[in-house]
């Protein structure tokens, strides 16, 4: 396996073009071109879709991968192969809610060891587990504990989500006396079409046998809570994320103590690697201090 060509297809991705690449490679831009073409070649494939943004296949990205976990085993094997001068990237799935709210401290905490990256891809809790599987990354954060063949799975906690809006907009909306049933009348807000959070509290939490009806899209975490500021929206969002809002009374939780808990795994590849266990030492570390 042409290892040399496999590093020049990641890093034309990486840095979105072959002139970019060969810099970075010391090579001419001519070469990283006859390198991946040769490659595919050997393998009678497309590997690399040739559009803005350059983008890998499906087999690509299975060789890219491949090439990943390679670099952690030869490291795991024999310091001295890559060694520190060597830049280490890890591909891996975060939810949208953990991003905003304490998986940053994590990519901070482990961003402080040289010659380290983070390739951090965005995913519904419940898709990010199926990018491991496909080979795109070597570890995710998932609702789903199952663990993936030839990997490892950790519970870390669970992640508080409850229902709240500005006092305003339950003056506008809701009566006094509001009830669960009252929430099919005012507007909601939910992430996506994937977003399935809204629903299952509805079920789980408030007993509710119709949902509501249909919602606001806003594909924004951040977002989330400028909406519920202008006063528009009712959400459920995670307690952590509004912590200080709640504190000076400008959102309030609309059901008290009505409380979604999604629990959060963390997946790896089954790599003996140190890369790996410092960046599964950090999530720990920083699940400890923010689920329950």
């Amino acid at each position: 396996m042409d290892y040399k060509a496999i590093e020049c297809l990641r890093q034309v991705v990486e840095s979105q073009g072959f002139e970019k690449a060969g810099e970075i490679l010391g090579l001419t831009q001519s070469a990283v071109s006859q390198k991946i073409k040769r490659l595919e070649q050997s393998y009678n494939n497309v590997l690399l879709i040739r559009e803005k943004p350059l983008r890998l296949t499906d087999l690509g990205k299975k060789l890219n991968m491949h090439f990943i976990k390679v670099q952690l085993m030869e490291q795991a094997l024999v310091q001295d192969s890559y060694g520190d001068k060597s830049l280490q990237c890890l591909p891996i799935a975060i939810n949208n809610d953990s991003l905003a709210t304490w998986f940053i401290e994590v990519i901070s905490q482990f961003s402080k060891g040289h010659n380290r990256r983070l390739q951090t891809k965005v995913a519904d809790q419940s898709q990010t587990r199926d990018l491991i599987k496909k080979g795109e990354v070597v570890a995710a954060l998932s609702d789903v504990g199952s663990i993936v063949a030839g990997g490892q799975s950790l519970y870390l906690g669970a992640m508080e989500y409850i229902l709240v809006a500005s006092p305003e907009f339950i003056k506008r909306y809701l009566s006094a006396d509001y009830r669960e049933k009252d929430i099919h009348n005012i507007p909601a807000l939910i992430y996506d079409e994937n977003d399935q959070l809204w629903s299952s509290y509805q079920h789980e939490v408030l007993g509710l046998q119709n949902h509501a009806g249909p919602s606001h899209w806003l594909p924004s975490t951040q977002g989330f809570v400028h909406m519920l500021l202008s006063h528009s929206v009712c959400a459920l969002v995670p307690r952590i994320q509004v912590k200080q809002e709640l504190a000076e009374a400008r959102l309030v939780e609309l059901f008290p103590n009505r409380v979604l808990k999604v629990p959060l795994y963390w997946h790896w590849c089954g790599l003996d690697s140190d890369l790996l266990n410092e960046l599964t030492e950090a999530v720990v570390g920083q699940a400890r201090l923010n689920l329950t």
